[in-house]
């Protein structure tokens, strides 16, 4: 690359300035005329034309090629298709019991397909709320069967039906048709295995109910305790140490003993205050003592209280989830500095925040 650089810069300085001159001379009365072209402008060109050219010729070539497959793999499509079309106008009989079974494999597919998908969301509600995943539970072993047939007298082979297997989570193989060839000659079995495939597929309609339903109830057992453990404070509102603990104490302004009815968290001012719990913001202003408050209403009673904040970033009746910003701490309100007052009512009632706490 390096010695074609310098070829190529040695030859343009070479003929920099250069022109060709093309002179056209009359036979008769007239004026000769001159045409000058510079050299490098020539090989520019030409170098440029031939370029083209070539790709013009690729683009060609690539086109009629996949023109050429894709008339040879229409051909083999139409020739597949015409194959088809006289096997299923051979028996219209037994081509409607294969339909039937196909179109029930596909229910059964889709099934299966919801039946994983349940699943996976009861392996996510067991992730969030700390257990361990679990697989989807196989069908009985006496109902793990093979059925392996020989072509039918429709030119149709039945390949094969796995139900399910045990190193997997769930697995439905269903049923494969593939054309047979001309030669073919019809046998006796045929009813035979229709009948034995239409018992598999019988034995797997009235299996998968059951494992449904009880996958059913445990993505809504799983639901109920998600929601629960989402709505339930298991955070902290702030970090920091506790200045002041839940119960009576000796009032810091009014300095007589009163019940404190949350615990105090020293932070500094304009720390982010998080609400503890998914829940919906039943108030967030002015609280007399409290200073600017909010409160957060979590369901099943459960409400918390966060005082003393600069500001507040929430508004009455927004939702709120878990970890979100809902204030900034500061001492608005009855208080002797910087800190949160984190308070947690039952039913009501006020009760230990420590017992919320992680």
């Amino acid at each position: 690359m390096y010695w074609l650089s310098l070829r190529l810069l040695k030859f343009w300085r070479s003929n920099q300035g250069r022109r060709l001159t093309i002179m056209t001379v009359p036979d008769g009365h007239g004026s000769v005329k001159t045409i000058s072209i510079p050299v490098l402008g020539l090989y520019t060109g030409s170098t440029i034309l031939l370029a083209a050219l070539i790709t013009t010729c690729l683009i060609f070539y690539n086109y009629y090629s996949v023109r050429t497959n894709y008339a040879t793999t229409f051909d083999l499509l139409q020739k597949k298709n015409n194959q088809y079309e006289a096997v299923l106008e051979g028996s219209k009989e037994q081509r409607e019991v294969v339909e039937t079974l196909l179109t029930e494999t596909e229910m059964l597919r889709e099934r299966v397909k919801q039946l994983e998908g349940a699943f996976r969301d009861v392996n996510k509600l067991l992730e969030q709320t700390g257990k361990k995943s679990v697989p989807l539970p196989p069908l009985p072993e006496k109902q793990k069967q093979q059925v392996v047939s020989k072509p039918l007298n429709t030119q149709y082979g039945i390949n094969r039906i796995n139900i399910f297997r045990s190193t997997k989570t769930a697995a439905f193989a269903g049923i494969a048709f593939a054309t047979t060839s001309n030669e073919y000659q019809p046998e006796k079995t045929d009813q035979e295995l229709i009948a034995k495939l239409q018992i598999e597929i019988d034995n797997l309609k009235t299996l998968l109910p059951n494992v449904e339903g009880k996958s059913t109830q445990t993505k809504n057992s799983l639901t109920k305790q998600k929601y629960s453990l989402d709505h339930t404070p298991s955070i902290w509102p702030v970090r920091g140490y506790i200045s002041s603990s839940y119960g009576w104490r000796p009032h810091p302004v009014l300095k007589e003993l009163k019940r404190h009815t949350g615990i105090d968290i020293a932070v500094s001012r304009g720390t982010p205050v998080k609400a503890t719990a998914d829940g919906k913001v039943v108030s967030a202003g002015w609280s007399s003592g409290y200073g600017i408050l909010v409160t957060i209403d979590h369901g099943n009673g459960l409400k918390t209280l966060y005082g003393h904040n600069t500001r507040s970033i929430v508004k009455k009746g927004e939702t709120v989830k878990k970890g979100q910003i809902v204030a900034y701490s500061g001492k608005t309100g009855i208080a002797t500095g910087d800190h949160l007052h984190y308070e947690v009512r039952k039913n009501g009632r006020d009760v230990n925040p420590a017992n919320y706490l992680p």
